[in-house]
């Protein structure tokens, strides 16, 4: 499979490769959708380097119960992102609390950066007072 060809140059490199389902409602026909769906991905090309990429956003717009989620799946996870739900703006509003996600992640032993992944309603320098309460 392209896949397992894909990890198998990358691991040379030391390069995890991610996978990331999108939600149907931006991404109409792409073939993945639910992070189900990527884990079995995941499980069935059985490479090291081949992870999950999860999008809060997409996640919460699709499955919702993200806590949840994160803890099951952390073993596969290779990157996290986020931005609000609906309208993935900055993540300080919306029907997420980030606060509680952020603080699960923790909670989780994650160490590794997460990315803010979201539409600015202005430039971006003006969009990050929502940075002002992380730790």
């Amino acid at each position: 499979s392209n896949l397992r060809y894909a990890t198998q140059k990358a691991s040379r490199h030391g390069v995890n490769i991610l996978i990331e389902p999108l939600n149907h409602y931006d991404a109409k026909g792409y073939f993945l959708s639910t992070t189900a769906q990527a884990a079995n991905i995941i499980e069935e090309v059985a490479a090291p380097n081949l992870k999950l990429m999860f999008d809060c956003y997409h996640v919460q717009l699709m499955e919702g119960d993200l806590t949840h989620r994160l803890s099951t799946l952390m073993p596969l996870i290779g990157h996290i992102q986020f931005a609000s739900v609906p309208d993935r703006g900055t993540p300080d509003h919306g029907e997420v609390n980030f606060d509680h996600v952020f603080d699960h992640i923790a909670q989780l032993g994650w160490e590794k950066p997460l990315g803010a992944e979201y539409k600015p309603h202005t430039n971006t320098e003006q969009t990050l007072n929502w940075m002002k309460n992380l730790r």
